[in-house]
């Protein structure tokens, strides 16, 4: 397990990025699931950043853990709670004139993960967990 400290901050979100992929090739995770790694830690710290915290900044802490066939993110901040089911479901059939700016990034984030769970304990922060299989088990 590699766990470490971000501040919540977008220029940050390069390190986080870093961070994910060395922790992911030193647990040997399968190379082809690395960029979706990439793309739903990005993601999720984005929203972290800008509505967990406003912009105003904050702490986020990443942890990347080898699971049976695959690999788990943990995302942790102190920022405002959320609740996914607050989220509209995008509308990806409308003609692009007609779609709302913004909510597809949850909507990616399940759609390229295993697993999402959202967890929220007040004071505590918010816990945001993934995991992400290998393709080779999803292929065989």
């Amino acid at each position: 397990m590699a766990t470490m400290r971000f501040c919540a901050d977008i220029r940050d979100l390069v390190k986080i990025r870093e961070f994910v992929v060395r922790a992911s090739h030193a647990f040997a995770v399968d190379d082809r699931i690395i960029p979706d790694l990439e793309l739903v830690a990005d993601e999720l710290c984005s929203n972290v950043i800008t509505h967990g915290y406003n912009g105003q900044g904050g702490w986020i802490e990443i942890t990347v853990q080898p699971v049976d066939q695959g690999v788990q993110l943990k995302i942790r901040d102190w920022g405002r709670s959320f609740d996914p089911a607050s989220v509209p479901l995008p509308n990806i059939e409308a003609p692009l004139e007609e779609r709302t700016l913004g909510g597809l990034g949850l909507f990616l984030v399940q759609k390229l993960m295993d697993e999402v769970k959202f967890e929220t304990s007040g004071g505590d922060g918010n816990v945001i967990t993934v995991i992400k299989r290998s393709q080779a088990e999803e292929e065989g």
